[in-house]
């Protein structure tokens, strides 16, 4: 496969600051392979789940003709959580399943980098990551680089950004992967700036390419001293915007490998995150219809 997308997989009930409850969303990793499959069919996805997967994924997976070879069925349960959210966002996030087993799938849920090599090949382009930089995996990449010249998307995780005994580790982690994607409040602590404009100027000196997005406004593709910026699509009436950073980064792994120009990248992007906030969850069914109309929304 040209594109392997390496991440958790998660079933999602959503508990609203009103008190209703939307139940069985399929969220996690999925939203990534989304987002290259805007664009493309040829990707795997890779991840460790339970023998429930079928359960919550079949009908996606099925709907969109996706593989299962990437799929490791090591877990007791797929991860299942509710997420809880108040009047100021995200409040909490909770196993359905309880501590024990929650605790039990976090120390099962390891991705290795020999699982990842596993699926590479010469015709290997780009590989999106989703791992916390204490993860081995990252002193293990030589066996990737090994089996193709691909290139690594890491997907920084909010905690890691956010804490400030994590930075250096953080960056070094950045460096070892090459490409990196984040958001505006996540890099306002990392590079400890106080907005949008210094940002984007500590990432450019930072020198590492960076796919950079800031929320509604759009998103920068930032890579050879520069910063590209594309403003956010809309293709539908907004439903939920659960998903759109790992869609979207996954989609500008896409374009970046497949040298697309860096604004471009930025575009293809928002237009894949425009197609994930149209319900909850991924977007249903992608056709060649909607790669055709994907690509009509990038050359207006």
């Amino acid at each position: 496969m040209k594109f392997i997308i390496v991440g958790p997989t998660i079933v999602n009930d959503i508990q609203f600051a009103d008190g209703s409850i939307s139940k069985g969303h399929i969220g996690g990793a999925i939203f990534c392979l989304e987002g290259v499959k805007i664009w493309s069919d040829d990707c795997l996805y890779v991840s460790n789940v339970g023998e429930d997967f079928s359960k919550y994924y079949g009908e996606w997976m099925e709907a969109n003709h996706c593989s299962y070879e990437g799929l490791n069925y090591n877990l007791p349960h797929t991860e299942y959580t509710t997420l809880i959210y108040g009047d100021e966002g995200l409040h909490d996030e909770v196993s359905i399943y309880g501590e024990d087993i929650e605790k039990q799938i976090s120390e099962l849920d390891k991705r290795t980098a020999e699982q990842i090599a596993s699926h590479c090949g010469s015709e290997t382009r780009g590989i999106y990551i989703e791992a916390s930089e204490m993860d081995p995996l990252w002193d293990n990449l030589n066996l990737i680089h090994m089996k193709c010249n691909a290139k690594i998307m890491w997907e920084i995780p909010t905690s890691a950004a956010m804490q400030k005994h994590r930075k250096e580790k953080v960056l070094k982690t950045i460096i070892k992967a090459g490409l990196y994607s984040i958001n505006l409040p996540e890099a306002m602590s990392l590079f400890e700036t106080k907005d949008e404009k210094s940002t984007v100027e500590a990432i450019i000196s930072f020198g590492v390419p960076c796919f950079f997005r800031v929320g509604s406004r759009g998103s920068y593709m930032i890579s050879d001293g520069q910063a590209y910026f594309a403003s956010s699509i809309s293709v539908g009436d907004v439903v939920d915007a659960t998903g759109c950073g790992n869609c979207s980064t996954a989609a500008a792994l896409y374009a970046y490998c497949e040298g697309f120009a860096p604004k471009k990248v930025a575009a293809m992007a928002n237009i894949a995150a425009a197609y994930n906030l149209l319900q909850y969850g991924p977007y249903p069914v992608i056709t060649s219809e909607t790669r055709a109309e994907a690509m009509r929304l990038l050359e207006k």
